[in-house]
């Protein structure tokens, strides 16, 4: 996708935008919210359909509104499961070329021989290099060994105990392999939490007139919570990018330690 194309498709996208949300201007306003407390009655404001507009405008630019919401959450979709085609795609032929490079490094360690036309390889010689350092390394393992098992019973059992489970370590190993699967999969559903609930309380406050009055208060509280919960995917996004993306987090710690 050229430089072009992407500053035409983010003018189409904030056109769009705008083109979308003037209704709200007209549609939506300043509402009273009567709150009874102990025999008492309190009057809040919210941010609601305004009393003269027409229901049916009401109901079909909350229609819109989910269409367009519904859109967006499939191109979201549609869009990272190209994303993860790619690096999917990228990641197996970049094990192959692994595989096949380790394989011409044994070929090649494999097929050298000394000057004087012996079989002895330059993989054998440091194979006998390699033995040697090591039954070195042994003897030292065992003296470091005897000390370990005198002061393990010192250690205590909560330590012991911390050690990750098997069960923990393929959770871990999944999670690293399918890391962009997750956190792909993590931002759709939470778009889906986020704003379906908002457009189908909008959709039953335009049919109901009085959706919003017979509510209780713990209803109410309830219902106004899931009306704003765009908030939730505003906050939590950024989180689900630093948790899940290795090149976003080392640059936000970048970003820190130079601030």
């Amino acid at each position: 996708m050229s430089l072009r194309s992407k500053r035409l498709t983010i003018t189409a996208i904030i056109i769009g935008s705008i083109i979308i949300s003037i209704p709200c201007l007209f549609l939506y306003g300043e509402a009273e919210v009567p709150l009874k407390y102990n025999n008492r009655t309190i009057t809040g404001y919210n941010c609601g359909a305004v009393t003269n507009v027409s229901r049916d405008l009401l109901f079909g630019y909350s229609v819109t509104l989910l269409l367009t919401s519904l859109c967006g959450i499939f191109a979201l979709i549609s869009l990272y499961s190209v994303i993860l085609r790619i690096i999917y795609k990228k990641e197996s032929v970049r094990k192959k070329n692994n595989y096949g490079q380790n394989v011409n490094v044994k070929q090649v360690l494999g097929n050298t021989n000394n000057p004087d036309g012996s079989t002895y390889t330059d993989a054998e010689s440091y194979s006998t290099n390699l033995d040697s350092t090591t039954t070195s390394n042994q003897q030292q393992t065992n003296e470091g060994e005897r000390t370990i098992k005198e002061n393990k019973s010192t250690v205590p059992a909560e330590i012991r105990t911390r050690r990750k489970s098997t069960t923990v370590q393929i959770l871990c190993r999944i999670m690293h392999k399918h890391r962009f699967f997750i956190m792909f999969f993590l931002i759709a559903i939470l778009s889906c939490i986020s704003y379906l609930p908002r457009f189908a309380l909008m959709i039953a406050g335009s049919v109901i007139s009085n959706f919003w009055d017979e509510l209780t208060d713990e209803e109410y509280f309830i219902a106004l919570c899931f009306y704003r919960g765009y908030l939730l995917n505003t906050a939590v996004n950024p989180v689900i990018y630093l948790i899940f993306d290795t090149d976003f987090r080392s640059s936000c710690k970048q970003l820190c330690c130079r601030n």
